[in-house]
């Protein structure tokens, strides 16, 4: 079973974005570099979570600024 889904990754991304409302626009609508441009909604449903948070730490580590 996939650890990181939707609730882990809103959670992991809500204070990046300052409001749940626009953390959860960033989740469904926002085609993310290097992960065949799926969203992060399409990737949990892909079962590739693990994906987006190792995006995300990328992003944080400068990697994807």
């Amino acid at each position: 079973m996939n650890k990181f889904g939707e609730r882990e990754i809103l959670a992991l991304v809500e204070p990046r974005f300052g409001t749940a409302e626009l953390a959860r626009e960033w989740y469904d609508q926002v085609p993310l570099p290097g992960l065949s441009d799926k969203t992060a909604a399409q990737l949990v449903k892909d079962g590739r979570g693990e994906d987006v948070v190792e995006f995300i730490r990328a992003v944080d580590a400068g990697v994807h600024a």
